[in-house]
């Protein structure tokens, strides 16, 4: 914590708190506006301000939290002088309004505080600019004012609120690697907090579960001592992240693999490194686009003309958080991806598992890559009424709706193989949180997790692990229609086990790839 509290050479260090910076400070006689005051670092802006006998103008959008912060801080401070004013940054006439409405009450004004927060980077770029600007013409001019920005750090507001994934984390996480709004902050500090919980949280980490893993667990782990010998698999997504990993895991254990890839130059880069690495590895590269159902058909077709068995099939590939567009299929390109296309991979492909597991006697296994995110889809979980509506359409919402259907489909197919008493088995999994592009559509996200995902989250071998043990371990024969997570089973929510929505999904996914 040394690196937390050190002190600048202003006096103060990031653990510093807003109180603490203006000690002794008397800033009777200045009037000052804030702006985003209803909350967060605003509010707390405004009530050390006010602490420090400064006449404050709240600027805020929301008016009935606007007077509640004013009469917290009031009942707290006697004398404080605090009024609130309705400001909508994102209306230019709310602007003109506000600034009218304080310049008839002929109040001097000494400060102004930018610190309402909107769309991101960009607009966090031009404050600094603004800023510069303003300092360079007032210099010219030689006004008697200043202009700066700041970072205040980064901190667990309502300010992620409209992306459910990572107000998630910061809800989750935030306690323990961000600064309390008192506190000025600096970016540092989150990796040496982060750094420091996960020491204290390595014995949860890799604390085992009954199966003998735990999160910490590797796919080479997990899978340690099984022959493999005689299987072959498709593995989709094969060509990069947990998909290259459990391919290369699979066929250092014996088992042919069929790496099913978009991207052929790529997947073939993947084969050729395991064909380096493992003398005798058994493994080919076959194009798959899992947007086009075309594709699907062709991949189908030329697999299943090889005549070769299929013991393990493998949904892994995936596309999160993507802006709203359409599939080649006209199909909302999430639940394309994610779903449908593994959906029609894995109709097309049951003949066959069907045939290898009465023929050779062993257990087939499907096995479903899902997410935790399937708790971020839509309220009524699957939108089959509006799949491709725009509106109301969200990146994260989609994307767990998508999540949601691969477990459903698990469990579906489980349910039927059971009926038909067919021995093959379909269940899916959480593979935990991984640094790898699947955030790519999301630069906030992607940079969030880039930065910090090797302190908090697993890597890829450790993120391949539960697949290959749902694909391989002995420990999971018999078992359908179950969902893993750190390599053991674990509880999905009730809407994922929903037999009536499983089978409703079924219905609706037949009728999209008829």
């Amino acid at each position: 914590m040394w690196i937390f509290s050190r002190k600048g050479s202003s006096g103060f260090s990031s653990s510093s708190t807003a109180e603490e910076v203006t000690q002794g400070i008397d800033g009777t006689a200045l009037t000052a506006i804030v702006t985003g005051a209803s909350s967060g670092i605003g509010s707390e802006t405004a009530r050390v301000l006010a602490l420090r006998g400064v006449h404050v103008t709240m600027a805020v959008r929301n008016m009935a939290a606007g007077r509640d912060v004013k009469e917290a801080i009031v009942k707290e401070i006697t004398g404080a002088k605090v009024d609130v004013m309705e400001l909508d940054l994102c209306s230019m006439a709310s602007i003109r309004k506000f600034t009218s409405e304080f310049n008839t009450k002929s109040l001097p004004l000494n400060l102004l505080v930018y610190s309402s927060f909107g769309a991101y980077g960009q607009s966090k770029l031009a404050n600094i600019l603004h800023a510069n600007e303003l300092a360079k013409r007032f210099k010219e001019d030689n006004v008697n004012i200043t202009a700066n920005s700041l970072h205040p750090g980064v901190i667990d507001t309502n300010l992620f609120r409209y992306n459910g994934i990572i107000n998630g984390l910061t809800q989750k996480l935030g306690r323990f690697v961000f600064k309390n709004v008192q506190q000025p902050l600096s970016l540092e500090i989150i990796i040496v907090r982060a750094l420091e919980r996960s020491k204290e949280k390595m014995g949860l980490f890799s604390r085992k579960g009954p199966s003998g893993f735990s999160s910490s667990s590797t796919a080479e782990e997990v899978s340690h001592g099984i022959d493999g010998t005689g299987l072959t698999a498709i593995v989709t997504g094969a060509s990069s992240g947990i998909g290259a990993e459990t391919a290369r895991v699979l066929a250092l254990r014996g088992v042919h693999v069929i790496m099913a890839v978009r991207n052929m130059a790529a997947g073939r880069d993947i084969k050729d490194a395991i064909v380096k690495e493992i003398p005798g590895a058994k493994v080919d590269v076959m194009e798959l686009d899992l947007t086009s159902m075309a594709s699907v058909r062709q991949f189908a077709s030329n697999f299943n003309a090889q005549g070769l068995p299929l013991n393990l099939l493998i949904n892994n590939a995936g596309i999160m958080a993507t802006p709203f567009m359409l599939s080649k299929d006209n199909i909302e390109v999430q639940f394309a991806t994610n779903h449908i296309g593994h959906f029609l991979l894995t109709s097309l492909l049951l003949d066959t598992m069907k045939k290898t597991a009465r023929g050779s006697s062993r257990e087939g296994r499907i096995v479903n890559v899902s997410s935790y995110g399937y708790k971020f889809a839509y309220r009524e979980g699957i939108r089959f009424d509006k799949i491709n509506d725009q509106s109301g359409y969200s990146g994260f919402g989609a994307y767990g709706q998508s999540k949601l259907a691969n477990i459903l489909h698990a469990n579906e197919l489980a349910k039927q193989f059971k009926e038909a008493e067919v021995n093959i088995t379909a269940n899916s999994l959480h593979p935990g949180a991984i640094v790898t592009n699947l955030t790519r559509y999301n630069s906030i996200l992607d940079g969030f997790i880039h930065m910090f995902g090797k302190f908090m989250f697993k890597n890829v071998q450790q993120g391949a692990a539960t697949t290959c043990y749902v694909a391989l371990h002995p420990q999971v024969n018999g078992i359908s229609g179950e969902y893993f997570s750190d390599s053991n089973l674990t509880k999905a929510n009730a809407q994922a086990t929903n037999v009536e929505l499983a089978k409703r999904l079924w219905d609706f996914s037949m009728d999209l790839v008829k």
